[in-house]
C-alpha cells in the first residue's frame, strides 16, 4: 500500500506518497478548488500500487477535497494534527503532509472521515444554535449593564431581576409623556436591545427543534439517556464515536485522553486540552456504554 499525506489549507493542499517501506516516492503541490483536486488525482493514479489518502482537516479545509477523493472511489482516512514533539525537523507544509504520511502507513492516529448527510447538517446546525446563544447572552449583558447606570426613574420602573427578566419586562413596556429626553432614549435603547434579545431566543428554539429532529433519525436512544438533550447529543453524534477503531482513538478526539504530568515523586495524570471541546463538553452526561465505538 502506498501512503499519501495531504497538509491542507485555504488557497493550497501539499501531498507526499511514500512506499509501504517509507521511501519518498514524489510530493506535490495543487491549489485548493475543483482544478487541484483533479490535478491530485491525476498524479494519484500515476502511483504504482494500491493508495490511501491521509488528509490533516478533513473536516475544515480539507473537507472539499476528501469528498472529491471519496466520490472517485480513493481510499480516505482522517490524520491527526502533528504533535509538537513530532516536529523534530521544524514546521513546513511538506513536513506536515510526511508526518501525515507516516502516519497512514504506521496506522497510529487515523481514523474514518465523519459523514456527510444529517451528521453534516447537524454540524452547521450546532454553529447556527451556538451563535444565536452566544449573541443573545451578549445582549443580555449589555442590557444589564445600561440598566444598572438608567436614571432612577426608569431603573425603578423597570424593576430588578436578571437580563432575561429585563427583557421580558422591556418588550412589554411602552413611551411616558413627559418623561426626560435621557430616559426615553434609555428606554429605546434598552428595548431594542429585548427585542433583539427575544428574537435571537426563538430563532435559536428553531434550530433545538431542527436538532432534537435529526438526534432523533440518527440515534434516538441517545434522548433517553437521563441529563441529556438533543444539543449533547448532537455534539457527539457529530463527533461520530463509531469511526474510531479503539477507545484511546476516541478519546484523542474529545479530549478525555489522560497525559502525564508527574513530577518528583508525584505521580498523575490530566487531561488532554486538545481534541473535539464540543464533544469534550457532551460526554460528561452520557451513560459510559453509549461511548464505546
Amino acid at each position: 500500500m502506498i501512503a499519501v499525506g495531504v497538509d491542507t489549507h485555504k488557497h493550497r493542499h501539499v501531498a507526499v506518497a511514500l512506499s509501504p517501506l517509507g521511501e519518498l516516492l514524489g510530493e506535490i503541490a495543487v491549489a485548493a478548488s475543483g482544478v487541484g483536486y483533479r490535478e491530485l488525482v491525476s498524479w494519484l493514479a500515476g502511483l504504482d500500487g494500491e493508495v490511501m489518502v491521509g488528509i490533516e482537516g478533513a473536516g475544515s479545509y480539507g473537507a472539499g477535497l476528501c469528498r472529491h477523493l471519496q466520490a472517485v472511489g480513493i481510499c480516505v482516512v482522517e490524520v491527526e494534527r502533528p504533535r509538537r514533539r513530532d516536529r523534530r525537523q521544524g514546521k513546513s507544509d511538506r513536513v506536515d503532509a510526511l508526518l501525515a504520511a507516516k502516519r497512514v502507513l504506521a496506522g497510529d492516529g487515523v481514523s474514518t472521515p465523519r459523514a456527510d448527510g444529517n451528521r453534516a447538517a447537524l454540524s452547521v446546525l450546532l454553529v447556527a444554535y451556538r451563535s444565536c446563544v452566544e449573541e443573545r447572552t451578549r445582549l443580555l449583558n449589555q442590557l444589564q449593564g445600561l440598566h444598572v447606570t438608567a436614571p432612577t426613574p426608569l431603573r425603578e420602573r423597570i424593576g430588578h431581576g436578571n437580563g432575561a427578566r429585563l427583557a421580558d419586562r422591556l418588550v412589554r413596556m411602552r413611551d411616558r409623556p413627559g418623561a426626560s429626553p435621557q430616559q426615553e432614549t434609555m428606554l429605546i435603547v434598552l428595548r431594542d436591545l429585548a427585542k433583539r434579545a427575544r428574537r435571537l431566543e426563538e430563532q435559536a428554539g428553531r434550530y433545538r427543534d431542527d436538532i432534537a429532529r435529526l438526534v432523533r433519525e440518527l440515534n434516538p436512544a441517545l434522548l433517553d439517556e437521563p441529563g441529556v438533550g438533543p444539543i449533547s447529543a448532537a455534539k457527539l453524534l457529530v463527533c461520530d464515536p463509531a469511526r474510531f477503531k479503539t477507545e484511546a482513538a476516541f478519546a484523542r478526539c474529545n479530549g478525555t485522553a489522560p497525559q502525564p504530568a508527574s513530577s518528583g515523586q508525584t505521580i498523575r495524570h490530566r487531561l488532554s486540552r486538545s481534541g473535539d471541546r464540543q464533544a469534550h463538553n457532551a460526554i460528561h452526561g452520557l451513560d459510559p456504554i453509549l461511548l464505546t465505538p
